[in-house]
């Protein structure tokens, strides 16, 4: 190209007749990971087999299917897997924007419409026992460490968020100087979540949450089919037993060392939820969305656990 003409040349123009040329079919066209890779590939990426994926997707599809008022429509399963891959890997939303061939404002509006499809479902998959369960689940606790009448296994866990503004900011900072939520679950002992409270700030003790759910007053109003289990941050109650602070004779050490094997139960369930989605670590999104994104991911636990058990 001369000088001159290289002085006179469009840039803009040139762009804009490029991009016409591009035809509409080329931006619709998306790997789709379900068919991109094989099982094991697709597991270790979204810590998600693609049967349950599947099915996952069907139960939101019709959630996720009406068109966004501007943009090109995102298939239903690309839209879950997308959002899938940012609570398995607990990544900036920029870097899965980048991985997605996304803009981050679609990830995070995203994240906020699939985690809200996936949170109706909670009574269906997050319910506590009745009682005609109650006998088989009192059996498989029974198993751990020969304690009998128990129905569950209670705890709090901190899930770390960014500061998430307002008055009340300080409400969420822990000892260490971070901010988290406080959340509250009780679950059986197949490690299933049977009860999940994520409302609270983290500076509200463990009981005081207790004592505000309705799985307290439950509870109190002999609804709950058997005994519950927890830590020393729980008070003694009826319906709630505690471990003994310390054990001063050899049997209340025997009923310490299967009160503890019990109730280990909710600790490995956290532990086995937080690995699966390291999202958890630190949720750098809204405190709303936060709260949404707790409730979707324990469902999303329970359904691993219910359909492959593992």
């Amino acid at each position: 190209m001369s000088l001159s003409r290289l002085v006179n040349f469009d840039y803009r123009r040139e762009r804009q007749i490029r991009v016409a040329k591009i035809p509409l079919t080329r931006l619709q066209d998306r790997h789709n990971p379900l068919e991109w890779f094989n099982a094991v590939e697709f597991k270790i990426r979204y810590h998600m087999y693609k049967e349950t994926a599947i099915f996952v997707t069907d139960l939101i599809s019709q959630d996720l299917s009406c068109r966004v008022p501007r943009g090109v429509h995102i298939p239903p399963i690309i839209q879950f897997l997308t959002v899938l891959r940012f609570f398995a890997t607990g990544n900036f939303q920029t870097d899965n924007a980048d991985l997605h061939q996304m803009s981050q404002p679609t990830i995070s509006n995203l994240v906020k419409r699939v985690s809200k499809a996936i949170a109706k479902f909670r009574s269906r998959f997050i319910q506590f026992l009745n009682f005609q369960e109650a006998d088989k689940v009192q059996q498989e606790f029974y198993k751990i460490a020969g304690f009998p009448g128990v129905i569950g296994s209670i705890d709090c866990t901190h899930i770390h968020i960014i500061s998430p503004g307002g008055n009340d900011a300080e409400l969420f900072r822990n000892r260490k100087g971070r901010f988290s939520i406080n959340v509250q679950a009780t679950c059986d002992a197949s490690l299933c979540f049977t009860n999940v409270v994520a409302r609270w700030y983290e500076s509200a003790h463990d009981s005081r949450i207790f004592e505000n759910s309705l799985l307290f007053d439950d509870s109190q109003d002999g609804r709950v089919p058997g005994l519950l289990v927890g830590d020393g941050g729980y008070p003694l109650l009826p319906f709630l037993l505690t471990p003994f602070e310390p054990p001063r004779t050899p049997s209340e050490q025997r009923y310490n060392y299967a009160q503890i094997r019990t109730r280990n139960t909710i600790e490995r369930a956290f532990g086995i939820v937080k690995r699966r989605f390291p999202c958890l670590k630190k949720l750098r999104i809204k405190l709303k969305t936060s709260l949404v994104v707790i409730v979707a991911v324990s469902i999303l636990h329970n359904i691993c656990r219910y359909y492959i058990n593992i």
